[in-house]
């Protein structure tokens, strides 16, 4: 019986994001950013890592 070699993994299709991004804000900012993302149905992270990557010109101007 032949042995089957194993498939190198692939990498996952999104990438691992493992760092971690501090900032300060006033619990009012806090809750104010927070309303924001979930107005557009987003998580926190995920709408400020938009908003950030969106101004650094990696992401295309989100059209209103």
């Amino acid at each position: 019986m032949a042995i089957r070699k194993k498939k190198p993994a692939r990498p996952s299709s999104k990438a691992r994001k493992d760092d971690v991004v501090r900032m300060r804000v006033t619990e009012r900012q806090k809750r104010a950013i927070i309303a924001a993302a979930e107005r557009d149905g987003l998580e926190l992270s995920a709408w400020l890592r938009q908003l950030a990557l969106r101004a650094a010109g990696v992401l295309p101007k989100r059209e209103e």
